[in-house]
């Protein structure tokens, strides 16, 4: 009895000195959606699972919206907002924590999808991958909380990473083949390390069929305005062009041209489809 007493006390104190084991996996902040500046992360509160699903608002509030269900990795993340005696910060309107959130979602090229005094703001941010993260922000403002629920969706899962021999078979029937396997940075037309295998690809079907010529043309998704998504698929197609000719390409076998958002392939109304209209496309020129 003595013993089991000793070892009762032993886990009291544990307890309360704050050192018994944590067993619960640790969760850890997003990479890319950040809080409130001066927020406290809670990471006791917060959850996090490799794999789960939430349902994101999509539309104009009051009524004009649906819902659409996100799956892929979650997280829910609680943040305190205190003063420097340790109690909640009330100074900070729920306005001000809104607009501060949305500001920097549309400085990384991000999408407001739905925003309610209430429900809190919905957002979409693109990632380097090729996937899409889903945000809800929802704020107490007299308490000083933030809470962020945060789904990554998982990239588009395409066949159309065609290798030389699939290009051709669709050049040949088609007389265009869409590529889903050269990425860029966000907003840029820096082509980004991960397309290497997909350009490569591409320098052996010209090499292997010497003549034939091809126009490189970029296509973007409908976000942001007409003119910028032009510019930009412009730039995307030349940088593929100034890379196949880096290669050794003639450069007379080659055009490049950027079509924006002006021949999509799907609808512009979900991530996943404007993840489609994101693209490179060959087409073969007589």
């Amino acid at each position: 009895m003595r013993r089991t007493g000793m070892l009762l006390l032993l886990a009291v104190a544990l307890v309360f000195s704050g050192t018994l084991p944590v067993l619960a996996q640790e969760v850890t902040e997003h990479p890319l959606i950040r809080p409130y500046p001066g927020s406290t992360f809670d990471s006791r509160r917060s959850e996090y699972r490799s794999f789960g699903e939430y349902d994101f608002m999509v539309g104009t509030a009051p009524r004009d919206y649906k819902t659409v269900t996100i799956r892929g990795e979650y997280r829910r993340l609680y943040y305190f907002l205190l003063t420097e005696d340790g109690r909640p910060n009330t100074n900070v309107s729920q306005l001000e924590y809104m607009e501060n959130f949305k500001a920097a979602a549309l400085a990384s090229s991000g999408e407001i999808t739905f925003e309610h005094r209430v429900h809190g703001l919905y957002f979409t941010l693109p990632r380097d991958d090729g996937g899409v993260t889903w945000a809800r922000v929802q704020t107490a403002a007299g308490a000083g909380r933030t809470t962020l629920t945060i789904v990554d969706e998982k990239p588009l899962e395409t066949s159309l990473e065609f290798g030389p021999s699939e290009m051709k078979a669709a050049l040949d029937a088609d007389g265009r083949v869409a590529l889903y396997g050269i990425l860029f940075d966000i907003n840029k037309a820096t082509l980004q390390q991960a397309s290497d295998k997909q350009l490569q690809d591409v320098l052996t079907l010209l090499l292997e069929h010497p003549d034939l010529r091809i126009e490189v043309q970029g296509h973007t998704d409908s976000d942001g305005s007409a003119a910028h998504n032009l510019e930009l698929s412009d730039r995307r197609a030349e940088s593929v062009l100034k890379y196949l000719t880096l290669f050794g390409i003639n450069p007379a076998r080659l055009e490049s041209k950027g079509y924006g958002e002006t021949m999509p392939v799907a609808p512009n109304d979900t991530a996943e489809n404007k993840a489609k209209n994101r693209r490179v496309e060959l087409v073969r020129l007589e």
